[in-house]
């Protein structure tokens, strides 16, 4: 038992040590019955401490085969900490294959992770705490087959 809880820390000690600390955000929220309802915002905290700095924005879209379409449209809207709406940008991206329908990114049965570039050289212009929403902007109420979707922020240092 002492050798298991041996191994364990070490190898929890290891992975702490693998993350990358360029990597100022990084989350997913989880749909519900994997539908994503259009009124239904993400939303993400972002704590920005260099603001000289620029950044890499993704998405991070968890989806399955019952997604409908290959291409997928959002609208990203990011906040000041006093609530003020900085900048939107609509963006498609696509999910699938439009010719042969293979489904892009990496996955498992019928799920697939897929990690997308938003902004290469993003310039958020103090510091402080911003709040990244996404919403899909499908024109359809309950779009089926997107599992989560997340937002990934990196600190550009070369």
């Amino acid at each position: 038992m002492k050798v298991f809880v041996l191994f364990a820390s070490c190898f929890v000690s290891i992975l702490s040590s693998c993350t990358d600390p360029d990597i100022i955000t990084e989350a997913k929220i989880d749909t519900s019955d994997d539908s994503w309802i259009q009124k239904e915002e993400m939303s993400f905290p972002v704590h920005v401490e260099d603001p000289s700095a620029t950044y890499r924005i993704f998405y991070q879209m968890r989806y399955n085969t019952d997604y409908p379409y290959y291409n997928l449209w959002v609208n990203r809207f990011l906040y000041n900490e006093k609530g003020d709406l900085i900048s939107k940008k609509l963006q498609g991206m696509e999910l699938f294959n439009g010719t042969t329908g293979e489904p892009y990114g990496a996955g498992f049965g019928n799920y697939f992770d897929y990690k997308i570039l938003s902004d290469s050289l993003y310039h958020f212009p103090s510091k402080g705490t911003y709040t990244i929403k996404i919403e899909q902007y499908m024109r359809q109420d309950t779009l089926k087959g997107v599992a989560s979707v997340g937002v990934q922020v990196i600190k550009n240092t070369k």
